[in-house]
């Protein structure tokens, strides 16, 4: 059966695992078409890291989710960051991320790391600016095919 601590190590390990299948994703992509092409949508992920840190660094200075008696929610917020980004990636990596991030959210509850409240607080405030950062990108990139296409 599953332990505590067993439970522990694989919320522990999500979020390295999200960030190394991402890089691999960049890593291909970089290769196949070359660093200029994806230079944008790197920056948008590490932009949107930086803002990950930045919330929680003005939550720890002003106490804004404490106010609402909740806790501002890092392992969600990073963990959305890269499950918005594979989602970008296509249906298959869609389904595959959200449902990760579902379980994901299902044993951070249930180890007690945090509340559904938290949980919905963060994503709810991050995931917009996430997904008009990293899609913004995806979007622009389409466009510019069909663009070339005509």
């Amino acid at each position: 059966m599953f332990t505590y601590q067993r439970l522990d190590f694989i919320a522990d390990s999500y979020i390295p695992v999200l960030f190394f299948i991402s890089l691999f994703i960049f890593a291909v992509d970089i290769f196949r078409n070359g660093f200029k092409k994806h230079c944008l949508q790197l920056g948008s992920v590490v932009l949107s890291v930086l803002i990950v840190y930045l919330v929680m660094a003005v939550d720890n200075r002003f106490e804004i989710w404490p106010k609402f008696d909740l806790d501002y929610s890092t392992h969600t917020a990073l963990a959305l960051v890269f499950v918005i980004f594979l989602s970008s990636r296509g249906t298959l990596a869609l389904t595959l991320s959200v449902l990760s991030f579902v379980l994901y959210i299902a044993l951070m509850i249930y180890q007690k790391y945090h509340t559904f409240d938290d949980i919905f607080s963060t994503a709810l405030f991050l995931a917009p600016i996430f997904c008009l950062l990293i899609f913004s990108e995806v979007i622009r990139k389409r466009s510019s095919k069909k663009m070339d296409l005509q």
